[in-house]
C-alpha cells in the first residue's frame, strides 16, 4: 500500500480502515479483512500497552524490542530504554522507513 508507506516517510502513522464496516485492515491492504470494502487511511490513536518485550545482542541489530497492542493492531516495535514492565502504557514517539526500506515504530512509555 504506498499511500501507508509515503505517510510512514513523512513519520506519520496511519490505519487503514474500511469505508463500508469500519473494520481495520492490518497489516495494510486496499480492502478490508471482514467484508471486502475499499479502505481509507485515517489519522488513530498512538497509544497502547506493552504486551512484552526482549533484548537483542545481535551486531547491528542491538536494542530493546517489545510487541505493542494499539488501537485493536500489534506492532513490534523498538524503545529506548531498558525500564519497561508488560502491562504499561506506552506511546509512539515516532515511525517512518529505515534506509534499508523497512517500517520502524519507535515507543516510549507513558507518563502515567
Amino acid at each position: 500500500m504506498q499511500e501507508f508507506i509515503e505517510h510512514l516517510k513523512k513519520g506519520e502513522f496511519r490505519m487503514p480502515t474500511c469505508t463500508s464496516c469500519g473494520g481495520k485492515a492490518w497489516p495494510p491492504s486496499h480492502r478490508c479483512p471482514y467484508c471486502l470494502s475499499k479502505t481509507s487511511l485515517k489519522k488513530i490513536g498512538t497509544t497502547g500497552i506493552l504486551l512484552e518485550f526482549t533484548s537483542s545482542h545481535i551486531k547491528g541489530k542491538e536494542g530493546i524490542f517489545g510487541l505493542v497492542e494499539m488501537s485493536g493492531i500489534k506492532l513490534v516495535g523498538s524503545f529506548g530504554t531498558g525500564h519497561l514492565k508488560e502491562g504499561m502504557k506506552v506511546r509512539m514517539k515516532e515511525c517512518g522507513v529505515g534506509s534499508d526500506g523497512t517500517a520502524f515504530y519507535y515507543f516510549m512509555p507513558t507518563k502515567a
